[in-house]
């Protein structure tokens, strides 16, 4: 009798991400609910802990307690680590150092780790996660070495981990800062060359590692793929849409930037518009921004950066396939173009579904907490939330406040942001696609608009 051999059950990728993410939390949490990782000495309250926790771990950097204040220097090394494993994602990392030191990996983990950051292919993921190690630690290493012309003479030897902490924090879009010993990034403002090293980190952070890849190898290629023109292209448009938009309501009605010059004001609103894509590095208390601005900043927040980078966000990447859907209908076309391309409909399906998702995860998590917390803002709960499911950081101070539910559910918003939306239901129900057998369904006719 013929033995037939077992098929070897797939790894789920978005699994296997959401369940790294949740160990390096638990991890995290663990030893910042330990009394060494505070400045007091004492315990900290677990769910704290396990908020700041996702928090880092996500790369989204809302706080309920102060991160300098708080944390000792062995903590904020926790937050650190957190951070950095977060923004480049768990399995990309140890991929990296396992080709590092010459161990070889299986073809199913390699195609796995390939899904974190949307390559395919043995050779391609292996060549891509060497390069990633490398710009990734040169780009945080010059930032942070950049930094440390300012802040070593302010702070000494603390000025150089503050610098690292900030780089990598910046390039993970992590949000994360270490500027309340000083006052925060406010007091910084008339020294451009922190806020540039910041803004530059986060905006190499957010255009995503195959941009970096295809950029760096057009000098050889001499081509430029339709991908990196769309997440240039877009990312340009929203940063000077931010702009002008901060800019203009600065100018015309004060708000947070009233007291500086015009040159302040410019450096600022630009600052702001690169920090509100998904990193939450703040020039000002939100709290004293008008509604306007918070609207501006939620839309921002919501589109976000692009796939396969350290930010959040729906991706620019998905809004130009759904405006480019919109355009082939009001324009009669059988199918979707963007730039002379053909959009397979598979995109456009799945583009769709991160939009639904999105906005259905963001009116859950609002619902659940304004009935919870009636009493705050209606559009400090919308900001904090699509913040959090961005993985952005912006934060008016009402984490702080809310009830434990509330921040639990914050919590979750904020790794439903970092896995993504569809990713997230992805690892529960290892959808698998029709795999070339469904049956032949009739065609449905319905009205639409």
């Amino acid at each position: 009798m013929p033995i037939i051999a077992k098929k070897a059950k797939q790894p789920n990728p978005a699994r296997t991400l959401t369940l790294s993410l949740l160990a390096v939390i638990i991890v995290g949490t663990v030893l910042l609910w330990l009394p060494i990782s505070s400045k007091s000495g004492q315990w900290t309250n677990f769910i704290d802990c396990f908020f700041t926790a996702t928090s880092a771990t996500t790369t989204t950097g809302i706080t309920v307690v102060e991160t300098f204040g708080y944390w000792n220097l062995f903590g904020q090394w926790i937050l650190l680590i957190m951070t950095q494993v977060g923004g480049l994602g768990l399995v990309i990392i140890l991929t990296f150092f396992n080709y590092a030191l010459g161990r070889k990996m299986g073809l199913m983990k390699t195609n796995a780790v390939a899904d974190e950051v949307s390559v395919s292919g043995f050779i391609g993921a292996k060549r891509l996660f060497i390069r990633i190690g490398k710009y990734t630690f040169i780009m945080e290493f010059v930032g942070a070495a950049i930094m440390c012309f300012t802040l070593v003479p302010e702070y000494g030897a603390y000025g150089v981990f503050m610098s690292f902490f900030t780089a990598i924090s910046a390039f993970c879009n992590g949000g994360l800062d270490l500027f309340s010993i000083g006052g925060g990034l406010s007091d910084y403002f008339d020294k451009p060359q922190v806020h540039i090293v910041i803004a530059a980190l986060v905006f190499l952070g957010s255009i995503g590692f195959v941009v970096w890849d295809n950029v760096v190898s057009y000098f050889k290629t001499k081509r430029i793929s339709i991908y990196t023109k769309i997440v240039l292209i877009y990312s340009a448009i929203f940063f000077l849409i931010g702009f002008f938009a901060y800019l203009l309501v600065t100018i015309l009605h004060g708000d947070m930037y009233q007291d500086m010059s015009l040159g302040e004001k410019v450096l600022c609103s630009a600052f702001t518009s690169v920090s509100a894509r998904s990193a939450g590095f703040n020039i000002r208390d939100i709290a004293l921004a008008n509604d306007f601005s918070k609207i501006t900043t939620i839309i921002l927040m919501f589109i976000g950066s692009a796939p396969a980078s350290t930010g959040g966000g729906i991706r620019v990447t998905t809004l130009a396939i759904l405006a480019s859907t919109v355009i082939a209908v009001l324009r009669g076309y059988d199918d979707v173009r963007l730039y002379n391309h053909r959009v397979h409909k598979r995109l456009v399906y799945k583009a769709v579904s991160v939009l639904f998702l999105s906005v259905l995860f963001v009116l859950i998590f609002f619902t659940v907490i304004y009935l919870l917390n009636p009493e705050i803002e209606e559009t400090d709960i919308l900001y904090e939330i699509v913040s959090a499911v961005t993985t952005t950081g912006f934060s008016t101070g009402i984490s702080a406040q809310v009830d434990p539910i509330s921040k639990l559910m914050l919590c979750l918003a904020m790794l439903v942001g970092r896995v993504g939306t569809v990713s997230i239901l992805l690892s529960f129900t290892g959808g698998k696609g029709d795999s070339g057998k469904s049956k032949i369904l009739p065609d449905c006719e319905l009205l639409i608009g």
